[in-house]
């Protein structure tokens, strides 16, 4: 009985069976919406070795490279909540984090299902003068 009540417990708070977060994916309308296709503003997480994406959209990045980004956002949510970050307007900065890694991780999906196709990546080479 109390290993029924922890799973429930779990559930409602949204984690898995070791306290960690349930990875979000976000919905059709979430990723349609005004926030939805975030830009690349940081720099490429440090496991990438293709070309940079920073600048791109979310719809316009490789999906592997949308996991990576999900993954940084995630801990960057987990260290935000354990620092007692906010934003200049003192709202918590944690769920913005969690919110983007889930739009991250449904560009990745929709990609993946090959319901989106980015536009194929530019090699930057030499500049002849």
């Amino acid at each position: 009985m109390d290993s029924s009540l922890k799973s429930i417990l779990s559930a409602v708070r949204g984690t898995g069976t070791a306290g960690a977060p349930i990875a979000s994916v976000a919905s059709d309308s979430d990723l349609n919406g005004a926030y939805g296709n975030p830009e690349v503003k940081a720099k490429d997480p440090r496991d990438w070795t293709g070309p940079t994406m920073k600048g791109r959209k979310f719809s316009e990045c490789p999906a592997d490279y949308l996991d990576l980004v999900a993954s940084r956002l995630d801990y960057f949510a987990e260290t935000a909540d354990a620092e007692g970050k906010t934003t200049s307007a003192g709202k918590p900065v944690a769920p913005f984090n969690r919110a983007d890694a889930a739009r991250a991780r449904g560009w990745a999906k929709r990609i993946r299902d090959g319901r989106h196709t980015p536009a194929p990546v530019e090699e930057q080479g030499e500049i002849d003068i």
